[in-house]
């Protein structure tokens, strides 16, 4: 396989890396983008959020080259894309046939965020990968390679314990507070402030806005869980269920493959937060080992990516 570099990107609903690295895995370069769900902002954002990723990467490797794009030289080897939207042999379609049209790696896989957890945050590459950021999704492998997933299913159909799932029912109940059905005046206050309006009227134009995606309105949960750390008991109400809901993911995840003290690997920008973090370990009723938090996932798809390499192109 020629090539001297490998390609990891790390896809979210707000945000994407990419890591490019040798192909013994040091990282030489990073570039960040805007999110890549295809799902959430549209086909051509998440391309978009993708090449600027992936382009600021390589730039940072690959000079001198004229004309083309940074990957025209062949010096990719492989990659592996980890986004979230990836749920169906469809999605991981759609992504794939992109790639290959923009010919970005010879070799190359399409799976789900969480998958980079795995790998970056397992000692072995089994075990549970829980992830709460602007939405939420769990994985778990047992040491033979049986995979469940749990959640993940979007915020309509899930997302449960998410920033856009803690927000939500936040700015319900600062709406239900203005009006006198609740009595949240904390909540109703940071909401207003948060989108800089004097008013749940104000508001409205705002939240509803064309350009306004699930990584706007996710970005009041931190907010929140400050507001239940200082003993607002609104907010800490909220933020128990997201707790409980979580911790829910991962026990349901253990049992489906009676897995024996499996590793629990953690990412996202909530988990991010110790409290938080150990407000779910709390309510985990499974035995587990040890918790690592992922601080670069991209690390898990360039680690991913090597092992394509290792693997070798697939047979005809």
């Amino acid at each position: 396989m020629s090539g001297d570099l490998v390609l990891g990107v790390d896809g979210g609903g707000t945000k994407t890396q990419a890591l490019v690295a040798d192909r013994s895995g040091t990282v030489l370069a990073r570039g960040l983008g805007g999110g890549s769900n295809y799902h959430r902002i549209g086909a051509e954002k998440a391309r978009q959020g993708l090449l600027e990723a992936i382009r600021g990467a390589l730039n940072f490797v690959v000079r001198g080259q004229s004309g083309g794009t940074p990957w025209s030289g062949g010096r990719i080897a492989a990659a592996c894309f980890g986004l979230s939207g990836i749920d169906s042999v469809e999605d991981e379609a759609v992504v794939s046939e992109w790639i290959r049209a923009e010919q970005i790696a010879p070799l190359f896989s399409v799976v789900n965020d969480t998958e980079l957890i795995l790998a970056a945050g397992t000692p072995e590459g089994w075990g549970v990968a829980l992830v709460s950021g602007t939405g939420s999704n769990c994985i778990a492998r047992s040491r033979e390679g049986r995979t469940v997933r749990v959640g993940g299913w979007g915020s309509l159909l899930g997302d449960e314990g998410s920033g856009f799932y803690i927000t939500e029912r936040a700015m319900r109940l600062a709406a239900q507070t203005h009006d006198g059905r609740a009595d949240a005046k904390g909540l109703l206050r940071a909401v207003l402030a948060q989108w800089k309006v004097a008013s749940i009227e104000a508001l409205i134009p705002k939240v509803y806005g064309p350009e306004v995606d699930e990584g706007d309105i996710a970005a009041l949960a931190g907010t929140v869980l400050d507001l239940a750390g200082r003993g607002d008991e609104q907010a800490r109400s909220i933020v128990e269920e997201a707790a409980r809901d979580l911790a829910r993911h991962v026990d349901t995840a253990i049992r489906r493959l009676d897995l024996r003290k499996p590793h629990l690997a953690l990412a996202g920008g909530l988990l991010l937060r110790r409290a938080f973090q150990q407000q779910i370990l709390g309510e985990v009723k499974s035995e587990t080992g040890g918790t690592t938090y992922v601080t670069q996932p991209a690390q898990g798809a360039v680690t991913l990516a090597r092992r394509l390499l290792e693997a070798g192109p697939p047979r005809a």
